[in-house]
C-alpha cells in the first residue's frame, strides 16, 4: 500500500522552536510564588476547543499495482491549559486536550486480478497531554500575537479500522468487510506542535484564536486485512500493515483567565 505525503513542516518548525526558552526549575517555582510580582505576568488558565483535520503522512514508496485517493478525518479538538510565566514574553504552557485523529482512503487495487476499489477508513482518538513554550510577540495591544512549540505525549483512548469494498468478474460479485478496533497498534503517540494565535482582551478575560499543526514522530502499523465470505464461512486476507504518522491541523478559539 502506498503511503501519502506530509507536509513540508520540519523547517518551519525548528525555526518557531528555536525562539522557545525553557527556565529552569528554580524560576518556575519563582514564578509561581510571586504570582505575577516582579513585572511578570500571573499564572493563567484556559479552555480551548474548535476544528481538526487529520490525515496521515508516510515515506515509504507505493507498490505500483495500488493507487490511492486520499482524504482527512475532519472532527473536534478540545481540552485545558495552563500558562506558567517565565519571562515577561516567554511562557510554559502545559495542555490537556482530547483530538480525533485518522483519515479516509480510497484505495484501488487488484484482487484476485480483478480490479476492486476499497473504501477504508481509521479512525483514532487521543488524550494528549504538550508541554510548549510560548512567545508573546506583542504585549499592551488590543490584539496581541504570540508562537508556540513543544513536544506531546498522546493515549489512545478510542480507534476503528473499517474497510468495504466489492470484486467484481463480471459473473459473481464478492463483498469485502472489516470493521474492528486497532488494538494491533500502539497505544502511545508521541508528537511534535507548532502554532501560532491572536488573543484580545474582554471583560478581564482574553479571548484567543489558535492555530496548530501536530506531526508524530514515529510511524504507526496500521492495519490493510479484509474478510471475505467464502459460502458460510468468512476468510480473512492479511496484508502487511502499513506505517503512517498522524498528522493533524487545529484551528481553536479560547478563553484565557
Amino acid at each position: 500500500m502506498r503511503t501519502f505525503p506530509g507536509y513540508p513542516v520540519l523547517l518551519p518548525a525548528l525555526a518557531v522552536l528555536a525562539l522557545a526558552i525553557v527556565a529552569p526549575p528554580a524560576a518556575i517555582a519563582a514564578t509561581a510564588a510571586a504570582g505575577g510580582d516582579g513585572g511578570l505576568p500571573p499564572i493563567s488558565y484556559g479552555l480551548k476547543g474548535g476544528l481538526s483535520l487529520a490525515q496521515h503522512q508516510g515515506t515509504t514508496p507505493r507498490d505500483m499495482q495500488y493507487t490511492v485517493d486520499s482524504e482527512s478525518r475532519k472532527s473536534v479538538t478540545a481540552g485545558l491549559f495552563l500558562v506558567l510565566p517565565v519571562t515577561e514574553r516567554f511562557s510554559l504552557q502545559q495542555e490537556v486536550l482530547y483530538v480525533r485523529k485518522g483519515s479516509r482512503q480510497d484505495i484501488g487495487v487488484s484482487i484476485f486480478d480483478v480490479p476492486a476499489v476499497l473504501q477504508v477508513s481509521y479512525d483514532m482518538d487521543y488524550l494528549e497531554i504538550p508541554v510548549l513554550t510560548r512567545y508573546q510577540w506583542t504585549r499592551g495591544r488590543a490584539v496581541g500575537f504570540y508562537t508556540l512549540a513543544g513536544f506531546g505525549f498522546g493515549l489512545k483512548v478510542g480507534d476503528r479500522y473499517r474497510l468495504s469494498g466489492l470484486v467484481d468478474d463480471g459473473t459473481e460479485t464478492i463483498p469485502l468487510n472489516a470493521d474492528s478496533d486497532m488494538s494491533e497498534v500502539d497505544m502511545f503517540d508521541f508528537h511534535f506542535t507548532y502554532g501560532v494565535g491572536l488573543e484580545t482582551p474582554v471583560g478581564g478575560r482574553r479571548l484567543l484564536l489558535e492555530y496548530r499543526f501536530d506531526l508524530s514522530l514515529d510511524a504507526l502499523p496500521l492495519p490493510t486485512y479484509a474478510d471475505v465470505p467464502f459460502g458460510a464461512e468468512t476468510m480473512r486476507v492479511d496484508n502487511e500493515p502499513v506505517p503512517l504518522r498522524n498528522q493533524c491541523h487545529m484551528l481553536m478559539l479560547g478563553v484565557r483567565f
